[in-house]
């Protein structure tokens, strides 16, 4: 009869336990940034914070898409337009499972920053400055969240918390033609108008993006593809909340370089759609006139990924709160 060796059992159990599964959800490091002026403190702002809104984007599809014109050839013959297009779907979210996270974490927002000792100061302070005053009917409006919104990406969904009302500009102002940029550009320039002004409340807005895929090829890249005669999108999963996800406090924007990875949440995966040129370089004869054929060409892919609803809430939950616990520590420690 073989003898067990007990220390070397006991040892290969520990090393078991100390190390995470491949599947295991982790959040890796990362550093809060926050942009502005080098010695930007709150010590002296009320410790009174006014929420003006609190967003989360979550990316349900990508689409991208790449086109090389085709013409004529400079050392003659004839090239055909390529084209290369790929759209991934997330399948297997509910909207209503993404509500009712979207809520929880903002009931954690909210307790995480009064145990910091900042009070929640009701939104009517800020709904009532004079900043929200000109046009405000046609500009503004009080909503809390109902169930997703639209957003202006393709497969973005739009959630807000149901608990509260948020100011939310109106994506369509007294000009017809004003676009989404624009009026962005005028919501931030009152934000900003609110957080340079002394007011008995710090100004916050979040405004989160949890992306389940990436571009995986470089503006550089594309055009070099294109220069050589075709068309091509790269695209693969990437769960992590995205580096434009934002916390900011009056004109302090906290921010994390790269984003927020969670490891174990969407299976690694890689897509790609690519196109070459049709090209005739010899022509044909036809006597008087000389005749170049060709076809325009299209790769089109189309794929959906399979996503466990209960992993992708979990990550994005460790994700998010992660990032907002630190960004309220930044806070705490730049208000004592």
């Amino acid at each position: 009869m073989k003898r067990i060796n007990v220390s070397l059992l006991y040892l290969l159990l520990i090393m078991l336990c100390a190390f995470p599964t491949a599947n295991a959800q982790n959040v890796k490091d990362f550093k809060v940034k926050m942009l502005g002026p080098a010695n930007l403190n709150f010590r002296k702002s009320p410790k009174r914070i006014v929420i003006s809104d609190f967003q989360v984007n979550f990316q349900t599809a990508l689409q991208l898409e790449d086109k090389k014109k085709g013409g004529k050839m400079w050392r003659g013959g004839l090239k055909g337009d390529a084209k290369a297009s790929l759209t991934l779907v997330l399948d297997g979210l509910n909207i209503d499972d993404l509500q009712q996270l979207t809520d929880k974490l903002f009931e954690e927002y909210k307790a995480d920053l009064i145990a910091k000792g900042f009070e929640i100061a009701p939104i009517d302070e800020l709904w009532n400055h004079s900043a929200y005053e000109k046009n405000r009917e046609k500009r503004w409006e009080l909503k809390s969240g109902d169930g997703g919104e639209k957003g202006d990406e393709f497969g973005a969904i739009v959630m807000r918390p149901t608990g509260q009302k948020f100011i939310v500009n109106k994506q369509s102002m007294e000009n017809k033609k004003t676009g989404p940029l624009k009026i962005a550009n005028y919501e931030e320039q009152v934000e900003m108008k609110v957080s340079n002004q002394k007011t008995d409340f710090i100004f916050n807005k979040v405004v989160l993006n949890v992306l389940a895929f990436d571009n995986a090829l470089s503006e550089t890249t594309r055009a070099l593809n294109r220069h050589a005669g075709y068309a091509q999108v790269k695209a693969e999963t990437d769960f992590k909340i995205d580096e434009s996800s934002f916390n900011r406090f009056n004109i302090g924007q906290m921010i994390v370089r790269g984003g927020v990875e969670v490891d174990g949440v969407l299976e690694k995966q890689k897509f790609d759609a690519s196109q070459g040129a049709d090209v005739d370089r010899r022509g044909t004869d036809a006597g008087v006139f000389h005749v170049w054929r060709v076809e325009d060409k299209e790769d089109i892919n189309v794929s959906v990924v399979k996503c466990d609803p209960e992993k992708y809430k979990k990550g994005a939950e460790m994700a998010i709160g992660s990032f907002l616990d630190a960004t309220i520590q930044k806070l705490a420690d730049k208000a004592n």
